[in-house]
C-alpha cells in the first residue's frame, strides 16, 4: 500500500466533509455514551495537546502518555517493528496478525466498558466515505466482528454517521 498517500487521502476526505476529524466524531460518541478508560484518555490527549492532526496526535500520545492497554500494545508493536509511520505500522500489524488481534482487542475493550455500537458506527463512516486500502481493511474487520456478534444490541450511535 502507498501509506503516505492513504493518510493524505483520509485527511482530504475529512476536509471535504467539513468535519473536524474522525476523532472528533469519536469524541461525540464518547460524550453521549459516557465512555471512560482508554478512548477517553485519547480524547483527553487530543484536548490537552490542541492538535489538529489526529494521526500526529496519536503518535505523540504514544510517546508522552505511558498508556496501558491497547495504545501501549500499539506502541510495543511500533518498537518491535522499528517503524516510524504509525499507519504503516497498523497496516503491517493487520497483515501479520491476519486482520485479527489489534481490532479484536479494541472490540474486547469496548465490550468490557459495556459500550455498544462504536465499531459499527466506525464501519458505517468508512462505508459512506467509500474508502479503500487500509481503511477498507478496517471496515472489513469491523464487519466480520459485527457478524460474529449479530445477536448483540447496537445503540443509536449507528445514526451518528
Amino acid at each position: 500500500m502507498q501509506t503516505v498517500g492513504l493518510i493524505h487521502t483520509l485527511e482530504q476526505r475529512l476536509n471535504r466533509m467539513q468535519t473536524v476529524g474522525l476523532i472528533h466524531t469519536l469524541e461525540q460518541c464518547l460524550n453521549r455514551t459516557q465512555t471512560v478508560g482508554l478512548i477517553h484518555t485519547l480524547e483527553q490527549c487530543l484536548n490537552r495537546m490542541q492538535t489538529v492532526g489526529p494521526i500526529h496526535t496519536l503518535e505523540q500520545c504514544l510517546n508522552r502518555t505511558q498508556t496501558m492497554g491497547l495504545i501501549h500494545t500499539l506502541e510495543q508493536c511500533l518498537n518491535r517493528m522499528q517503524t516510524m509511520g504509525l499507519i504503516h505500522t497498523l497496516e503491517q500489524c493487520l497483515n501479520s496478525m491476519q486482520t485479527m488481534g489489534l481490532i479484536h482487542t479494541l472490540e474486547q475493550c469496548l465490550n468490557r466498558m459495556q459500550t455498544v455500537g462504536l465499531i459499527h458506527t466506525l464501519e458505517q463512516c468508512l462505508n459512506s466515505m467509500q474508502t479503500v486500502g487500509l481503511i477498507h481493511t478496517l471496515d472489513t474487520v469491523s464487519w466480520l466482528n459485527s457478524e460474529r456478534q449479530a445477536t448483540h444490541h447496537h445503540s443509536i450511535l449507528i445514526s451518528l454517521c
